[in-house]
C-alpha cells in the first residue's frame, strides 16, 4: 500500500513541477490546470483507498473463515460517479454460507447501495443543488453535465431535510406565526396550495433594516388543515415552553390557516397588513388620486384600528353612492374588513401584536423563487419531498427506509393459514386471486355499467 500511496504522490508532483516550468499561463488556464491535477490525483488515492480495503478482506483468511465467506469470482469491476470524479475499481465476490447468499463485503463496507451509479454524497450535493435551481443546472454544475435531469430529480425525492436537533427549551413572552400559501403550477395545468409557516420571536432592527429574530419555516404539502398544524404545534413544543406565551397568528384570514387557533394555546389571530392595506385601497379605488383619496384611506384604517362600525359604515355608503359602478367591490372588500375587525383592532389594543406579519416576504424568498416565479409545473411526489427542504435550507441527508412490519405480518399469517388448510384449488374451487379485482366498483363515475356491476357485487 505505502509504494501505491507513492507513486501517486509522485505522479502529483511531477504534473506540478511542469505546471511551474511552463511559461505565460493565465490566471484562468492556471486555474483548471491545477484544479484538475487536484482531482486526478484525488481520484487516484480513493482508488488505491478501495483496492486496499478489498486486499486486506482477501487476506484475512481467518476473518472470512469465521464470517463464512468464500471467493466466488475475482477482480469484478465497478464503476462510481463521485464528487471528485469517476472512480474505477475491483473486488470480490462472496458467496456468504452463514446467510446462504452471495455478496460483495467491499461493497458493503464503503456504504455503497446495490445498482448505485453515483455516490450518495454527490448525490446529496445534486438534491441540494435542484432546491435552488433547476435540474439541468444542477446537472452541469454540481455533477459537470455527466448525470440526467432524471437522475437529479430522483436524487431529490431520495434526500430529506437534515432534522435540526433542538437544544433546551426556551421561555420566551411572544411567539409569531405567518402563514400563507404559494400557488403552485401542477402537472396537468390545475393549481395547487402549498402551505408556508414562519415561527419567529418578533421583529429586531440591524441599522435601517428590519429581520424575524430565531425564525425558522415549516412546508408541507398534501397535509390536511389539523394534520399541518399538529405538526407545527409538536415543532414548537420541542423548542420552546408555551405556558405563558402569547401566540399572534399572522395571515389572510382563510380557513385552513384559522384551524391554527384551535391548535395553538393562548393564541390570537391578527390579520396580515398586506391584505388589510389591499382591501382598503380596493375600496377606494375609484377616487382620484390625491388628497382626498388619502384622507378616506386615513378614516378608514382609524375605523377599522378604534372598532368604530358606524364611522366604518357610513363611509361604506358614501363611497358607493360616489361609484355605483364600483359598489359590487366596495361591498366585498368592506365585507372582509368587517368580518377582520377584531383581528385588526388588536395592533392597537395590543402592541406586541404589530411586531409581526411578513406573510408575503416569507412566501416570495422561500417557495415562489423555486416553485412558482418561472412557468414550472410539478408532480404530486416531487412537491412532498422539495417542499420541506426549501422551508428548511438546511442540510440534507438520504431517507431513512423503514422496514414494511405490516406487510411482514400479513406474509407471516398468510403463511400460517396454507398450513392450516389446503388451497382451494386442491379441493376442486377456484382460487379467488385469479377473478381479478372490481376495479368498477370503486373507481370512475356512477355510470350505468357501475351501477349494474355494483348490484352484481353486493
Amino acid at each position: 500500500m505505502r509504494t501505491i500511496v507513492q507513486e501517486i504522490m509522485e505522479q502529483f508532483q511531477q504534473k506540478i513541477f511542469r505546471f511551474f516550468q511552463s511559461d505565460r499561463v493565465t490566471l484562468p488556464e492556471a486555474e483548471n490546470q491545477l484544479s484538475q491535477a487536484a482531482k486526478e490525483f484525488a481520484v487516484d488515492m480513493l482508488q488505491a483507498y478501495i483496492q486496499q480495503v478489498s486486499v486486506n478482506l482477501e487476506e484475512d483468511r481467518q476473518g472470512r473463515r469465521k464470517a463464512g465467506l468464500v471467493i466466488e469470482r475475482k477482480r469484478e469491476e465497478r464503476r462510481l460517479l463521485t464528487q471528485l470524479g469517476e472512480v474505477c475499481f475491483q473486488r470480490d465476490y462472496y458467496w456468504d454460507k452463514q446467510k446462504q447468499r452471495y455478496r460483495y463485503p467491499v461493497d458493503e463496507i464503503l456504504g455503497i447501495e446495490k445498482g448505485m451509479r453515483i455516490s450518495s454524497s454527490l448525490g446529496l450535493a445534486l438534491a441540494g443543488g435542484a432546491a435552488a435551481m433547476s435540474y439541468e443546472k444542477s446537472s452541469f454544475y454540481v455533477g459537470e453535465g455527466k448525470v440526467s435531469r432524471q437522475t437529479v430529480m430522483n436524487q431529490l425525492r431520495n434526500c430529506q431535510a437534515k432534522e435540526a436537533i433542538p437544544q433546551e427549551k426556551r421561555r420566551v413572552e411572544t411567539l409569531h406565526i405567518d402563514a400563507d400559501e404559494d400557488h403552485v403550477t401542477m402537472r396537468g395545468g390545475k393549481n395547487s396550495i402549498l402551505p408556508l409557516i414562519s415561527i419567529y420571536e418578533g421583529i429586531g432592527h440591524k441599522g435601517k433594516r428590519r429581520y424575524c429574530r430565531e425564525v425558522f419555516h415549516l412546508s408541507e404539502y398534501g397535509l390536511s388543515g389539523d394534520e399541518l398544524w399538529e405538526k407545527v404545534l409538536s415543532v414548537i413544543e420541542s423548542r420552546y415552553e408555551l405556558e405563558d406565551t402569547a401566540i399572534y397568528l399572522h395571515g389572510d384570514g382563510a380557513n385552513w390557516i384559522k384551524t391554527g387557533l384551535e391548535w395553538l394555546p393562548n393564541c390570537r389571530f391578527v390579520l396580515d397588513k398586506y391584505h388589510k392595506n389591499k382591501e382598503i385601497k380596493k375600496m377606494c379605488a375609484g377616487l382620484d388620486q390625491g388628497s382626498l383619496r388619502q384622507s378616506v384611506e386615513g378614516a378608514l384604517r382609524s375605523s377599522l384600528a378604534q372598532g368604530n362600525e358606524e364611522c366604518f359604515r357610513d363611509i361604506t355608503e358614501s363611497l358607493c353612492k360616489e361609484s355605483p359602478q364600483r359598489e359590487k367591490k366596495i361591498r366585498e372588500a368592506a365585507n372582509y374588513l368587517h368580518n377582520h375587525r377584531e383581528a385588526i383592532a388588536i395592533c392597537r389594543q395590543e402592541q406586541e401584536a404589530n411586531n409581526g406579519g411578513c406573510t408575503e416576504p416569507h412566501v416570495s424568498h422561500i417557495l415562489s423563487s423555486r416553485l412558482s416565479s418561472r412557468p414550472l409545473a410539478w408532480s404530486k411526489k416531487t412537491l412532498i419531498c422539495l417542499a420541506p427542504i426549501l422551508a428548511a435550507k438546511g442540510e440534507l441527508e438520504k431517507k431513512k427506509e423503514t422496514p414494511p412490519i405490516k406487510g411482514l405480518v400479513l406474509e407471516k399469517s398468510a403463511a400460517k393459514a396454507k398450513k392450516a388448510f389446503p388451497p382451494k384449488h386442491i379441493l376442486g374451487l377456484v382460487e379467488p386471486d385469479a377473478i381479478g379485482a372490481l376495479t368498477a366498483i370503486s373507481l370512475g363515475k356512477k355510470t350505468p355499467a357501475f351501477s349494474a356491476v355494483y348490484s352484481f357485487s353486493r
